[in-house]
């Protein structure tokens, strides 16, 4: 019954973490789905939804770059969509209205949330396509014309950029970068051989016609509107090229709250929209249960295997425990020292510890106040972008 136990939880881990991934990328290598461009007449309109609370350090700085994109296509306005802030932001957002013909500042009751400022932002949105932008991240300079290049397949009704962390002369706290790589690798493969699961928040985009308004304090705005496009028979997409950078959290406990507020968002989306785990309704049923859930509880999996493999006394079980035991103690090593060499093993600690603290929570809103980011001051993105993989080059073309 323990070996049972034991070795159901281990494969349960094994597909969580490297199964399901493996499997995406040799789907998008052996049968990838291409992005089937059309002509279409004229350029299109696009708005800019820009969801801000508190941030009044950085807004003006965030709208500056945002304006300043270059390309063919660019954006013919941008709604600043803000509620609930306790500085400035209010304020610099009407400044910056009545000194741009091209952007709008608009509020909404502060209880809703993120989703709040968003449904208002598309309501108020007179563009074709929506672009949603945080105000931590900046965009580089040719963005909205490359999110906007997929829609030229009318198959294509969600398209998601490309989050870059900037490096710095100190690791990225909790391997947030090593973190993302892997998963920026997973959505890509996820893309190519059909729809991602989630947007990259930071960076992403739907057709208006296709937006359904968010519930008051949803969390995960980028999983449920790209969600809400397959199920309405679109593909969700992902370019590399059109990219966002955002820099390091500061610290281990941003990091952690961050990965707690969005795990704790899949438990929320689920009973916001419960057809997610319909088979029949929601295509991408297989890869969320995959991406998404099964994250959630790999924890308490991993603490199964290694409840289950202390009784079970032969070498093979005692190894199993020692490398589980090893992993932990180096993953907590670099929570507290942020090396490099540790940066895989203190982002799998961090991510399960934030799953196990999401899964401890009695109310799954807990978490759903929208604060504003913890980047004290603006920063400017680098002019350029080095694509490297085979994939990048392949969606830069």
């Amino acid at each position: 019954m323990l070996e049972a136990i034991f070795w159901l939880s281990a494969i349960l881990v094994f597909w969580t973490y490297l199964g399901y991934p493996m499997a995406m990328g040799a789907l998008a290598f052996v049968r990838p789905v291409p992005i089937e461009p059309r002509p279409r007449p004229g350029a299109p309109t696009v708005t800019v939804v820009l969801a801000v609370r508190d941030e009044a350090s950085r807004l003006e700085h965030r709208v500056e770059n945002l304006l300043a994109q270059t390309g063919l296509v660019t954006a013919s306005q941008i709604v600043i969509a803000y509620n609930g802030c306790t500085d400035n932001t209010p304020l610099i957002a009407r400044s910056l209205a009545q000194r741009h013909p091209h952007v709008e500042a608009l509020s909404s009751p502060g209880e809703e949330g993120k989703a709040g400022a968003l449904n208002r932002g598309v309501e108020a949105a007179a563009g074709e396509f929506i672009i949603f932008a945080d105000g931590r991240q900046m965009f580089a300079a040719d963005t909205i014309q490359r999110l906007l290049e997929p829609y030229t397949d009318p198959a294509v009704g969600a398209v998601s950029g490309r989050l870059i962390i900037m490096e710095t002369d100190v690791p990225a706290v909790g391997g947030v970068g090593t973190y993302w790589k892997l998963e920026s690798w997973l959505r890509d493969s996820e893309s190519r051989s059909g729809s991602v699961v989630g947007s990259t928040g930071a960076v992403h985009s739907v057709r208006r016609s296709l937006y359904r308004d968010l519930p008051p304090g949803l969390i995960l705005d980028d999983v449920m509107i790209p969600m809400n496009v397959v199920m309405q028979g679109f593909r969700a997409v992902r370019v590399n090229s059109a990219v966002a950078w955002d820099v390091p959290a500061p610290s281990s406990g941003t990091e952690f709250r961050r990965k707690l507020r969005t795990l704790v968002g899949n438990m929320q989306l689920v009973r916001h929209e419960p057809r997610v785990l319909s088979p029949k309704e929601n295509p991408l049923f297989f890869r969320f249960i995959s991406h998404k859930l099964l994250r959630l509880v790999a924890p308490l999996l991993l603490i199964t295997m290694l409840v289950s493999a202390i009784p079970l006394n032969e070498p093979f079980y005692r190894s199993v425990l020692g490398a589980q035991l090893l992993v932990y103690a180096l993953g907590f090593l670099g929570l507290l020292f942020p090396l490099r060499a540790l940066s895989l093993p203190a982002g799998f600690v961090l991510l399960n510890g934030a799953a196990l603290a999401a899964l401890l929570k009695r109310r799954s809103d807990a978490t759903a106040i929208w604060h504003g980011t913890s980047t004290p001051t603006p920063w400017t993105a680098p002019d350029t972008v080095k694509i490297t993989s085979p994939a990048e080059r392949r969606e830069a073309s």
